[in-house]
């Protein structure tokens, strides 16, 4: 997402670093689910011939994998809950700096939706 401004308050620049920073936190966090249900697979194949010992250490080894997984996704989202919440300050900030391009903004949108519900 990326907003340009001709008034050079730059709030258009942080809502393009923090879309992009947004961006790469959710790929992270599909990366390392990604990682977890591979594990949790892996986990699976390796158990099936096992017993007794080897069974509850390799139960262990997946229950540390998992806290592990739990903490990530845990501040994952939270910096993703972060940089929504400055994206949408920065937004608020350049409407209110910027307010005629946003009501053309919302006006074309309108005018969309409108021509498109008219047609069906």
């Amino acid at each position: 997402m990326h907003v340009s401004t001709d008034s050079g308050s730059g709030a258009a620049t942080t809502v393009d670093r923090n879309s992009v920073a947004l961006a790469r936190s959710k790929e992270d966090l599909a990366r390392e689910f990604r990682n977890l249900i591979r594990d949790g697979e892996a986990f699976m194949r390796a158990t099936t011939n096992l017993s007794g010992e080897a069974l509850a250490q390799a139960r262990e080894q997946f229950g540390l994998q998992l806290a592990k997984m739990r903490t990530q996704i845990g501040t994952a989202s939270r910096v993703a809950v972060d940089r929504s919440r400055k994206a949408a300050l920065a937004t608020d900030e350049y409407v209110h700096t910027n307010p005629w391009p946003a009501i053309g903004a919302a006006a074309a949108v309108g005018f969309l939706i409108g021509a498109v519900l008219s047609r069906r």
